[in-house]
């Protein structure tokens, strides 16, 4: 799901770069590249590590703070579909009711991994 919104974005970026005479057009072009450069970013460099001392540690690339949750503060843990049923995310709920969704590419693997851990 997220290579459609990059591509996305950079047909913004070259619609809004190809059309020079319009400089409001330009301006966002040139943010369509930032946001195209971000979210490659992200999508590239995010990970999901389980620890031995039972911690999941979530790296959202370079550019974001890497989250750590204890896996003994995990409720729930489900695969949930996106927008329009293009794909899925897992979602997980920890006790003190905050949500964090992510989309690891083996969900299946990943729920097993922390379900397992948490036992």
């Amino acid at each position: 799901m997220e290579w459609s919104a990059i591509a996305l974005f950079a047909l913004g970026a070259l619609y809004g770069l190809w059309n020079r005479q319009n400089s409001v057009l330009v301006l966002l072009g040139v943010g369509f590249v930032l946001l195209v450069i971000l979210a490659l970013e992200r999508a590239l460099h995010t990970t999901y590590v389980t620890t031995t001392d039972h911690k999941l540690i979530i790296k959202r690339g370079r550019f974001a703070k890497q989250q750590t949750i204890a896996l003994a503060d995990i409720r729930d843990v489900r695969i949930l579909p996106l927008a329009f049923r293009l794909g899925n995310y897992v979602l997980i709920e920890l006790k003190t009711g905050r949500v964090l969704s992510v989309q690891p590419e083996n969900q299946d693997l990943f729920i097993k991994t922390i379900s397992k851990k948490n036992d």
